[in-house]
């Protein structure tokens, strides 16, 4: 019976593997289509990074059909299985989350970014809570919409390490999000990495050594020995080789920090250019970004990041007609990158800011702007929510509670269920404004959905 197990097992693993080479990895909304029938279909980018790790898996795969046909001139196939198991096991399980993550900056830093948006509308202090306060009220009228919190965007946490003494256990969190093990791949992680995971898994455990006693009529199964060791040793020195990036990208900042001390400006734009080289997500940081244009403004030198830093600088001293000025010029170049996606945050804070000064009509109009650039933007929607119940835009508003649900099917966080629902209770009190019973018994349905 055990050899049974064993069997079927090993079948599971190849079974789980091939599963994974169909499916994604990760994925992330990066657009909405209009299926012309009331419904919404979301469009996905994957990194480059998964197909690296596909291949891979493929060339294991290959490489067990390879050993299973020269099983007759080597009858010991079990050990070289066990340890790509165990290989595979701990390159996808650290490797890839942390090669997609530092790496594939645009779609890490675009998942960074939804899930800091869903974390404005989950958290205690964001609006999901707040708006229970005055839900009762027809049209919600006294609700504000928070900022995306924190207001300085972060992809990756700041390193503020020197050396891997740095890296403590109080840091234990800091350390999985360098990792690559942060809340946005969690809320964006497919079932594709699954399968390879838990494929490597089983390789690793259903191919075990079997031997006979002597005398005995049964084998006895046992585990290769060294396997643990192996597994455990491999997986401490990948997180290292992992983390080195991280490493001497805090180094690079704490050279660059130096060098502004010292006024040396353009040596430390040099050290900040070594750290988008170690890792170029830290490229979409708020204070990366900020800390560019402010230097290159020190050295004379009029560019994207210089107009970027004025701008930033305008919103926080109140110039907020200036500052959408400038935001709108980089929302209306075609090149995209850091600083343009730090422009669209800085457009959609002051879009915010409108609309909780009761300039309902400016807001909507700038939060439909913003939600054409990018229709995958939570917070512009959800505050286009709020500004068409006010104003009673009927079709509108279905229109951005369908796309919002779209949205948030992509989310694996438990908390969309309130929000949905919502959502959908705005709909119905419009619905039971313009007497529209039919859809209205629908919205309800939908709003208590658990």
């Amino acid at each position: 019976m055990p050899f049974l197990l064993l069997r079927i097992s090993r079948f599971a693993a190849f079974a789980l593997l091939a599963l994974s080479l169909l499916l994604p990895w990760f994925r992330v909304p990066v657009g909405i289509q209009d299926n012309l029938n009331e419904t919404y279909k979301v469009i996905f980018r994957e990194p480059a990074s998964t197909t690296v790790f596909k291949l891979l898996i493929l060339g294991v795969i290959l490489g067990a059909c390879w050993v299973k046909y020269r099983r007759k001139l080597s009858t010991d196939w079990g050990a070289p299985m066990t340890v790509s198991g165990c290989i595979l096991l701990a390159v996808l399980g650290i490797a890839y989350p942390s090669l997609t993550m530092q790496r594939c900056a645009a779609v890490s830093a675009h998942a960074g970014w939804l899930q800091a948006q869903n974390y404005s509308l989950i958290l205690p202090f964001g609006d999901a809570y707040r708006a229970q306060e005055y839900a009762h009220e027809p049209g919600q009228p006294l609700i504000n919409v928070t900022e995306v919190l924190p207001r300085a965007f972060e992809g990756l946490p700041t390193p503020v390490v020197n050396s891997f003494t740095d890296l403590r256990l109080a840091r234990f969190e800091e350390i999985l999000m360098w990792l690559g093990l942060s809340p946005a791949f969690c809320q964006f992680v497919y079932r594709g990495w699954f399968c390879g995971i838990f494929g490597s898994f089983l390789l690793a455990v259903s191919f075990m050594r079997t031997g006979r006693e002597e005398g005995a009529c049964r084998g006895k199964a046992r585990l290769l020995p060294g396997v643990p060791l192996i597994l455990v040793c491999g997986t401490f020195l990948l997180c290292a080789i992992c983390l080195v990036p991280v490493v001497m990208a805090g180094r690079e900042l704490t050279k660059a920090r130096t060098a502004v001390a010292e006024g040396r400006w353009s040596e430390s734009l040099h050290h900040l250019d070594m750290v988008q080289a170690w890792v170029p997500l830290l490229a979409y940081n708020t204070d990366v970004i900020y800390q560019r244009g402010w230097l290159e403004q020190k050295l004379g030198t009029n560019s994207e990041a210089t107009e970027l830093c004025s701008a930033i600088r305008e919103e926080e001293e109140g110039f907020d007609s200036r500052a959408a000025q400038h935001y709108s010029s980089f929302l209306g170049r075609e090149a995209d990158g850091p600083l343009r996606d730090e422009a669209y945050r800085g457009a959609l804070r002051l879009a915010i800011k409108d609309f909780n000064a009761g300039l309902i009509d400016r807001a909507a109009d700038r939060l439909g702007q913003l939600e054409a650039i990018d229709p995958t933007c939570l917070k512009a929607n959800y505050a286009l929510q709020l500004a068409y119940l006010q104003n009673s835009r009927k079709e509108e508003l279905e229109r951005e509670v369908a796309k919002f649900e779209a949205l948030y099917g992509c989310f694996e966080s438990l908390e969309k269920s309130g929000l949905i629902a919502s959502a959908h209770r705005r709909t119905a009190e419009l619905d039971f404004e313009f007497r529209d019973i039919a859809k209205l018994g629908d919205e309800m349905r939908a709003a208590i959905k658990p």
